[in-house]
């Protein structure tokens, strides 16, 4: 039996092939006027003014673009949004450099809230209602927690934001794994039961539940009821951080802290050791100033009560008094000194002046002094003598007696 020799396929090159199916699809008389109705999902809006969104029913979605022209024209770009149900006029096109489907839309005619943005906006406002969104039953977190339970996807870059801020920031804290997927089917239900896991069997003081960000379809699990009861019912306080600022999950509104990204989770869920040790350092500084100052103020207050009791003492009394008699009696002694030298003087100026007055100093010159021989009396003129009369010579020496002879 001969061997069949087999065609051998020509080999072309991608761009080829997404270019020929680019040539197919254009040029099919279906695609070219299309009408397609479904629920926009990952709406965003570039800088340059065109949109880009992607239409979903129960089991597919298609990338849409549409340019700013249209978008002007019509003016729904002011109205178009994720979850928004919409029927959407174009063609289908390949758009060749990622080799992928999208619509070209033309025209977009709005038909009102998608089913699925529907059944989340009831969910919400059932899950209100009883209260699991409350501010007032959330839990505040431990200021220094000793354990932390992970719950998301391993190897994730959610994961390693997580253990990186928590290692910079404070890294005195063990971090308990739980590894579950984060998207897809049933991973809602892994979340619910990790969290359940970790309340059983771990003595965890926060769990951080964290995702990083991706389409509303990739964040769809943490909208599930499921996932939101099981965050309320964690007797463990749980920290959300899932995708990025502008995505807010029913686990979000749920949990007792909320952050905008995985990172900020973290950095909420620790203290900052940096500014510990900062702020120990503050209060040392304050509490080293406040007791220098008191102790100043002790020791003047000290020093003040031993200048009292010093000045108070019965020895420092009788010390003082001492002096003060010692002073009196000096100011006295020294009056009195005075005294004595006053009056001293005085009678020295008495004696002196008397002496001066008494007749019989000057006798000592020479002179002599009479007197009548019987009755002693002065004589003091010559008209009082007479002859032969007897009289009493004194001088400086003595006396003696002479008599008159003649006038």
């Amino acid at each position: 039996m001969a061997d069949t020799v087999l065609p051998v396929p020509r080999v072309i090159r991608v761009s080829d092939l997404t270019r020929y199916l680019r040539y197919l699809v254009e040029h099919d008389e279906l695609l070219t006027q299309l009408s397609v109705a479904g629920e926009v999902t990952d709406f965003s809006r570039s800088p340059s003014g065109h949109c880009y969104f992607s239409l979903k029913d129960g089991q597919s979605q298609i990338s849409c673009v549409l340019f700013r022209r249209e978008a002007a024209s019509q003016r729904v770009h002011e109205t178009l949004r994720s979850g928004l149900s919409v029927v959407v006029h174009g063609f289908l096109t390949v758009y060749e450099p990622r080799g992928s489907c999208q619509i070209y839309v033309q025209r977009v005619v709005p038909q009102g809230e998608g089913l699925a943005a529907r059944q989340l906006a009831r969910l919400r406002e059932r899950l209100e209602q009883e209260g699991l969104f409350a501010p007032e039953r959330k839990r505040q977190l431990p200021r220094f927690p000793r354990r932390i339970a992970l719950v998301t996807a391993p190897g994730s870059q959610a994961y390693h934001d997580v253990l990186h801020r928590i290692a910079a920031q404070y890294p005195f804290v063990r971090v308990i794994e739980a590894g579950v997927r984060v998207q897809g089917d049933g991973a809602a239900d892994e979340m619910a039961m990790a969290i359940d896991i970790v309340n059983r069997l771990t003595d965890c003081d926060v769990i951080l539940l964290v995702r990083g960000g991706g389409a509303p379809e990739e964040l769809a699990a943490f909208n599930e009821e499921r996932l939101a009861r099981a965050v309320f019912a964690s007797r463990i306080p749980v920290v959300a951080g899932i995708g990025h600022e502008t995505d807010r999950s029913l686990v979000d509104e749920v949990a007792d802290v909320r952050a905008a990204t995985p990172s900020l989770a973290a950095a909420a869920a620790v203290p900052d050791a940096r500014g510990i040790v900062e702020q120990i350092g503050q209060l040392h500084a304050q509490s080293s100033q406040a007791l220098d100052q008191r102790l100043r103020l002790e020791k003047r207050r000290l020093l003040s009560l031993h200048q009292a009791l010093v000045r108070a003492s019965p020895e420092n009394r009788l010390h003082l008094q001492r002096r003060r008699t010692e002073s009196a009696t000096a100011t006295l002694q020294a009056g009195m000194r005075n005294i004595l030298v006053a009056r001293r003087m005085r009678s020295e100026t008495a004696r002196l002046r008397l002496e001066s007055l008494n007749p019989l100093a000057i006798l000592g010159r020479g002179y002599a002094v009479l007197t009548d021989g019987e009755t002693g009396a002065v004589i003091k003129s010559v008209e009082r003598t007479q002859p032969g009369q007897s009289l009493v010579a004194r001088v400086a020496d003595g006396q003696f007696k002479v008599k008159v002879s003649q006038h």
